[in-house]
């Protein structure tokens, strides 16, 4: 089975022998591979093949329990191994294992070609390198050409910004603007209607002012002298103080000092000199008025002048003497025509459009002179474009005829180094993709572990607190820890000290650590949802004291109610166990096959129903041979098997506390008195349950004083020569009423299977 299922035998693999030599028969000297069955899920047979991951944990034996209790025990390599099979991960184990570190020694890294070409171009390093970047410059060019484009007028392309700025041989923009800003432009006159007006009016108050401090001083005419001659005398006494300046008499011989007498006579003059001052200053803004009032004629005379285009003659010129009121003469008409005045106030009106049509176009001249040097500027830049461009061209076109020519010679050796640079990179990018992926998948495979043992460590350990249900509660374990690296051992905490941890190799014993790998190797079954698992002889491999809990573990409990089990084992004694705590409606799926040594012709003796069954059976198969006493010796020992069941159930409702009565010391319970305090027990008034009164009713049938029940059930046990026939009626009344009570569950799984090694129906 294990062959058929996984394809190779532990113990094979352990003797260093192929499958096919260590199964070959020693005296056939062959093998014929076996081939197994099963029904799937829609009761269709089916042909098992094997497979290694799927089935591993089919199999509970001696080694495999070893294996997995030891574990921290191991060699760090069968230590990872083993972490990986326990996880179902051993062939990925191996998988990623497989990788090296490097993939470089299998890729083409080296460019061989590529570094002889390489030397080869040295000389065409500059030209190489111009022509990578033709399109580069060629772009930086585009862009500059857009940009200087953009400063005239955005999303105006280059072609269209030269042929917009114009260029002798075809004039634009700049040569509309040059001409319009050639154009003369006429001088400004200045002079307005109103300029005229207050000029003229200005000039006539003037000298209407002057005139009046004329006239005053000519009211002054006789002072004026004395003012003459006092101021003479006052500058001859700068000369010659000493004498009079009139007849040379010494001044300290004249009767009155002349010089004192001028200076008197000044001062009593003083309003005269004030009223020639103001004639003086009046004549001076008299004369700055004339001048003004000149200014103006004369302008609005060269305007009339310029008017009319140089040709005609000017009107005959004023007799302008600004010292006199030259002016009073614009007054008059000419020809019986308009004055002078209104003339040039008509002129001034003339002017003043004329000036102000000026200084529009003065204006609008400086803005075409602006507008003319940024084309300027802009044709210049464009023209610095256009010669970088030529001599980026020019450069390009040489470069490429000295590549062509060394292309042409070099052909064969440039072929070579593309394909290989192409290989290269190709192989650069597995490379870089493998250094990039191991780490990950190395990284995956060490955390896989630990996800896969979601659930595994609280399943094994609540096998193992089953297996050693007998042990005290302190001592069973709280939490369980197994290893997911190969650094790391199996470790545990007691329910005495939760928080403590422990390494199970140091605390265990051997009996509790083989209990453990039991419970390791049979959590992954569960795990997995392993439909069959077969025991081979691993009873065998623990100890006596652990023995009953592993067989109410699996076979009395829920656990392995759906899972098919096949079990090998040297114990008739365990295999009697198993039979008589099974409920009758599972004996049915049992099937016991016996094993013998061969007789000669190396043939094993196979038994298909060996004589291995539960009292019960024995007892209604006696019964059915017309073997009473054999039906009330077996009764006898069912009697003694269900008390004991009866007991256990008594003590898991809290009532299993009883007074029995010893022989001596060690003896064991008498039968009948086990079973009157059983009785009374289950009497109890608080205790209820579904089972009680069918307890009670079967514990009264056979302790009944009336019907020999149990003088039967100890005659039939005793040899007893010339003993009368036991009555079949009672035989029978003992056998139903164990038959009643053997049927109760108490506590035990409904639905576990123990079913034939061939065919593995439901594997």
């Amino acid at each position: 089975m294990e062959y058929a299922l996984l394809g190779s035998v532990d113990e094979a693999e352990a003797t260093r022998l192929g499958a096919d030599a260590y199964l070959a028969n020693v005296h056939e000297r062959r093998f014929v591979a076996p081939a197994l069955s099963a029904r799937d899920t829609h009761g269709e047979v089916v042909n098992l093949r094997p497979n290694q991951d799927a089935h591993r944990f089919l199999f509970v034996e001696k080694n495999r329990i070893d294996s997995f209790s030891r574990l921290a025990s191991r060699a760090p390599a069968e230590r990872s191994a083993l972490i990986a099979t326990l996880f179902g991960m051993d062939q990925f184990n191996d998988f990623v294992g497989n990788f090296n570190d490097s993939m470089d020694a299998k890729l083409k890294l080296l460019s061989v070609k590529q570094r002889q070409l390489m030397t080869a171009r040295a000389g065409l390093a500059q030209d190489q390198q111009t022509l990578e970047r033709e399109k580069q410059a060629i772009t930086a060019l585009d862009l500059e050409d857009a940009a200087l484009a953009a400063e005239l007028q955005p999303d105006l392309g280059f072609e269209a910004m030269q042929a917009y700025i114009g260029t002798e041989q075809a004039p634009g923009r700049l040569q509309e603007l040059s001409a319009l800003i050639d154009r003369v432009q006429p001088a400004m006159v200045n002079v307005t209607h109103a300029d005229v007006t207050d000029q003229l009016a200005e000039a006539t108050e003037k000298q209407i002012a002057l005139d009046a401090r004329e006239e005053e001083l000519r009211g002054k005419g006789d002072q004026i002298s004395f003012q003459e001659l006092y101021t003479a005398v006052s500058k001859l006494r700068k000369v010659d103080s000493a004498a009079c300046p009139a007849c040379d008499t010494p001044l300290a011989q004249v009767t009155r000092d002349p010089f004192a007498k001028a200076i008197d006579g000044l001062a009593q003059l003083r309003e005269l000199a004030e009223l020639q001052n103001a004639r003086d200053a009046a004549r001076t803004t008299r004369d700055a008025a004339s001048t003004a009032l000149r200014d103006v004629v004369d302008r609005l005379l060269r305007f009339e002048h310029a008017e009319m285009g140089g040709a005609a003659p000017a009107r005959a010129p004023l007799q302008i003497q600004i010292t006199s009121p030259w002016w009073t003469t614009l007054q008059e008409p000419v020809d019986g025509g308009p004055t002078q005045f209104e003339r040039l106030c008509a002129a001034a009106d003339r002017a003043a459009l004329r000036d102000a049509e000026t200084r529009t176009a003065t204006e609008e001249r400086a803005q075409r002179i602006r507008e003319r040097d940024k084309l300027q500027g802009l044709k210049e830049r464009a023209v610095a474009q256009v010669s970088k461009r030529q001599q980026l061209a020019l450069l390009v076109d040489a470069a490429r005829a000295r590549v062509a020519e060394f292309d042409e010679q070099n052909a064969a050796l440039i072929e070579q180094a593309e394909a290989e640079r192409i290989e290269i990179e190709l192989d650069m990018r597995i490379g870089v993709a493998y250094d990039a992926f191991l780490p990950l998948l190395r990284q995956y495979r060490d955390g896989l572990p630990a996800q896969l043992m979601a659930g595994l460590n609280e399943s094994a350990m609540a096998l193992y607190n089953d297996f050693n249900r007998q042990d005290r509660d302190e001592d069973k374990l709280a939490a369980l820890f197994l290893p997911t690296s190969n650094a790391m051992r199996i470790q545990v905490a007691f329910q005495a000290s939760p928080e403590r941890r422990h390494d199970a190799l140091q605390v265990l014993s051997e009996g509790h650590i083989r209990c453990l790998g039991l419970a390791v190797v049979l959590a992954k079954a569960i795990a997995i949802g392993a439909p069959l698992i077969v025991f081979d002889d691993a009873i065998n491999a623990i100890d006596t004291e652990h023995r009953q809990g592993i067989r109410e573990t699996i076979f009395d409990a829920q656990r392995f109610a759906d899972t098919q089990l096949i079990v090998t084992c040297h114990s008739q004694e365990f295999i009697k166990d198993i039979q008589n705590h099974m409920l009758p409606a599972q004996r049915n799926d049992l099937q016991v096959y016996g094993i013998r040594p061969h007789r000669g012709d190396y043939r094993p003796v196979i038994h298909a129903d060996p004589q291995i069954r539960s009292y019960l059976v024995e007892a209604r198969s006696a019964i059915n041979g017309m073997n009473d006493r054999g039906a009330l010796a077996a009764s006898r020992q069912a009697l003694e098997m269900l008390s004991g069941r009866v007991w256990k159930w008594l003590i898991s409702h809290d009532h299993g506390n009883l007074s029995i009565s010893m022989r001596r010391p060690g003896a064991e319970p008498e039968l009948r008195n086990l079973c009157d305090q059983l009785l009374s027990k289950a009497r109890a008034v608080g205790f209820a349950h579904q089972d009680k009164a069918e307890v009670i009713a079967c514990l009264q049938t056979l302790l009944a004083a009336n019907a020999h029940v149990w003088t039967y059930l100890n005659k039939g046990t005793h040899e007893e020569e010339d003993r009368e026939d036991f009555e079949p009626g009672i035989v029978e009344l003992v056998v139903g009423t164990l038959e009643r009570l053997d049927a109760l569950v108490l506590g035990r799984a409904v639905a576990p299977q123990l079913v034939p090694a061939a065919p593995a129906a439901g594997a």
